[in-house]
């Protein structure tokens, strides 16, 4: 080949390489500033079916959050997912067009550790007086991490707080740093997930989950049945303006704000708000009727709630697989 040719070859190599660069770029830019879109679908149960991996891939999100049950739970559509489930599911996804990234949320309450993990599967033995039960846990994420093919790992993995063996009150900015160390794959990163009052910002993780439920107890506007109605998304935004002025929100490329789908009863005992605000609420004790907000009415909330917080644009969903059917 003359050195022409190889000249002319180069410049063309150079050229694809930067217009590749300029569309990947746009299309990152596009998707951060796009203000209907979902940035988060979480769910609830752990499910690993087809049709919510394609209900997931049609939406194509920025994250998918997977609940992962211990190697001790019983096999069935809405728990685990062992490996090979998971592989499977994962897979699907993909091929169903999702180019997001895997969050892996372990399944860490109190109810399910002697039964799906403590000493399950090969995994240690630690009892549930001592504040280094998290191994248990981490080693199965380390474990399916290592095997998972490279487009199926996971890059994040999440731990909640609360309802676990081991981080006491006031001690997660002790325990967490341990969990991030533990992780042998350093390229993941490590998040969390509580209510919008928690000072996270301390704990030494990459990012978090404000759950943007529960908050009728403080904030009256947001009590009630959450029926759609077309002032509904604007009393809501306007009910959650004090909590989104507090200076933990205020980082938003490490904030995600979960709205839930979950059709947990909100008339608990007479009471409308054990879990407001909700989108997907059981009416009363009937669970034939559910107020639940429709794929077109909650992007009008999301795109509403964008708007009204410029800094703090990332949303998610959790519970999608209670919703996927119907949107």
């Amino acid at each position: 080949m003359s050195i022409k040719k190889i000249v002319y070859t180069l410049i063309g190599v150079v050229i694809i390489i930067i217009v590749f660069a300029f569309n990947n770029k746009s299309f990152s830019t596009t998707r951060g500033l796009d203000k209907s879109r979902i940035n988060v679908l979480w769910e609830n149960k752990s499910f690993h079916n087809s049709e919510l991996a394609d209900s997931v891939a049609s939406l194509n999100p920025d994250k998918f959050v997977v609940n992962i049950e211990g190697p001790g739970a019983i096999l069935k559509p809405s728990t685990g997912p062992n490996y090979n489930d998971l592989v499977v599911f994962l897979q699907r996804m993909r091929a169903s067009g999702y180019t997001g990234k895997f969050v892996c949320k372990l399944e860490t309450s109190k109810g399910d550790y002697e039964n799906d993990w403590n000493g399950k599967g090969g995994l240690p033995t630690i009892d549930t007086t001592c504040s280094d039960s998290w191994k248990v846990y981490l080693t199965y994420f380390n474990e399916i991490q290592s095997k998972l093919p490279n487009d199926l790992k996971f890059s994040e993995v999440m731990i909640e707080p609360e309802n676990n063996y081991f981080i006491k009150k006031d001690t997660a900015h002790i325990v967490l740093p341990k969990i991030k160390k533990f992780i042998q794959d350093k390229t993941v990163s490590l998040s969390t997930t509580s209510d919008w009052t928690i000072g996270w910002k301390y704990w030494g993780v990459d990012y978090y989950y404000v759950q943007m439920y529960d908050m009728c107890y403080i904030y009256p506007l947001l009590c009630g049945h959450n029926k759609y109605t077309p002032n509904r998304p604007a009393e809501l935004i306007n009910g959650m303006k004090i909590a989104m002025g507090n200076k933990n929100m205020l980082d938003a490329d490490s904030i995600y704000f979960i709205f839930s789908y979950s059709p947990l009863d909100t008339n608990t005992q007479g009471k409308v708000i054990s879990h407001a605000p909700m989108f997907g609420e059981i009416v009363d004790k009937d669970t034939s009727t559910q107020y639940i907000w429709t794929k077109k009415e909650f992007m009008e909330f999301n795109k509403m709630f964008k708007t009204a917080y410029p800094n703090q644009t990332n949303t998610g969903i959790w519970s999608y697989d209670d919703i996927y059917q119907k949107w």
